[in-house]
């Protein structure tokens, strides 16, 4: 009698495996981007910077090439403004901070090669918090240091989302 239960279960998960596949359902970031907007020139304030390496592999891994300059490519992403604040959210009765509020900011921006703005200038922002115990501060040190990446690769998709969101074929009706 116990089969009949494991049999609707596996018929269960068989259906909703269906159901998802059908309706066009892909897990976040395994969609391939258009094939107009494969080609992108990057622009960032720090080419250097632990961000601009990881959006670029992001890009990368999208199969996106990335080119030097606007003339090469149909597309220029510019990032700027990366800012990164941390404040003290409460504390405690013996005035010792207990929770910190971590905030990443940066504006970005995608523009065409005859310089029309097809993604105005927009503000991308992420917050956490964390507990700290000033008793171990070297494991609050490394949370924080953890969050920061989380934050970091929630902002690259929150940018790769908005990119993907650019209509090709419409920009180009508009420019001819």
């Amino acid at each position: 009698m116990q089969t009949l239960p494991m049999k609707l279960i596996t018929a269960l998960a068989f259906t909703t495996a269906l159901l998802l596949q059908g309706c066009g359902w892909h897990l976040r970031g395994s969609q391939p981007l258009p094939a107009e907007l494969q080609t992108l020139s990057l622009e960032t304030a720090n080419k250097n910077s632990e961000f601009t390496r990881s959006l670029k592999r992001s890009l990368k891994s999208l199969d996106v090439t990335l080119v030097e300059t606007l003339a090469d490519a149909p597309y220029q992403l510019q990032v700027s403004d990366i800012k990164e604040s941390k404040r003290a959210l409460s504390i405690t009765s013996n005035a010792r901070v207990a929770e910190y509020e971590i905030t990443s900011t940066l504006n970005f921006s995608v523009n065409g090669k005859e310089g029309a703005q097809l993604q105005p200038s927009t503000m991308l922002s992420t917050e956490r918090t964390y507990l700290y115990n000033s008793n171990n501060a070297t494991s609050a040190f490394e949370e924080e240091k953890l969050l920061r990446k989380e934050m970091q690769r929630d902002l690259i998709q929150q940018i790769i989302r908005r990119y993907r969101a650019i209509q090709p074929s419409a920009t180009e009706s508009e420019n001819n």
